[in-house]
């Protein structure tokens, strides 16, 4: 979840260049869903631009009451909530160490079928990296609270970390300011992703880095900027 202080532009720019589909509105949000009908973005009309919320699905035939039970057992204050967002009947929300909102969840269905979209059109949200004071610190919660497991260093400045079979999930850099360093979306092969570049070119968004291969995950990358000023990486 993304608030902004410009909710109109970021839908426009989520939509016609990323290639996200909205599937809901409401009054000051907009949820927006993958080609394939996954939901990946919300949008919050806010004063600043930043990341709020990240949401994590756990094995669907997973009881709800062990999931809450399990964030107790490590010491974590939680809270149970329904419908926080469409196809999520029930999660549960607590605020990992640096105040990002959590919610964790089992059930979920597609909030939207499979759909043409506009612009780059990935096929789903892959990684958010953050920058945080202390990325050790930021390693022990998650991989103790969310069991997630490390899958590199670079040298004790920037660990990447995963939950499933992708390389990461979530990555953590040493900065001076605590906020989201960039959010990732997963594109099918290199060949979509020189596509990408050209319809950037051709929108006169220029490119912060890339495209290039990474070192940690191997991935084909390219780097952009949002309206927002946010780092946009496309894999």
């Amino acid at each position: 979840a993304f608030e902004t202080p410009d909710l109109e532009r970021q839908i426009d720019y989520f939509t016609q260049v990323v290639g996200l589909a909205v599937a809901a509105r409401e009054n000051g949000r907009a949820h927006l869903a993958t080609k394939v009908g996954d939901l990946v973005v919300q949008l919050d009309k806010g004063d600043q631009a930043r990341c709020s919320k990240l949401a994590f699905q756990v094995d669907p035939d997973t009881e709800f009451g062990d999931i809450r039970k399990g964030l107790e057992a490590e010491g974590v204050r939680c809270e149970s909530r329904n419908d926080t967002a469409p196809g999520i009947p029930k999660s549960v929300t607590f605020e990992d160490p640096k105040g990002t909102r959590i919610d964790v969840f089992a059930e979920q269905t597609p909030i939207a079928k499979n759909q043409p979209v506009a612009g780059i059109g990935p096929l789903k949200l892959g990684h958010l990296a953050f920058c945080v004071a202390e990325p050790k610190e930021f390693v022990e919660y998650y991989g103790r609270v969310l069991g997630f497991r490390i899958s590199d260093w670079i040298q004790d400045w920037f660990a990447f970390m995963r939950c499933g079979p992708d390389h990461h999930t979530v990555n953590c850099v040493r900065g001076a300011k605590t906020q989201m360093h960039h959010i990732a979306f997963e594109l099918k092969d290199w060949a979509q992703i020189q596509n990408a570049c050209d319809f950037l070119g051709g929108k006169n968004i220029q490119l912060a880095w890339g495209p290039g291969r990474h070192g940690p995950g191997h991935n084909i990358y390219t780097y952009h900027r949002n309206p927002d000023d946010q780092i946009i990486e496309l894999f």
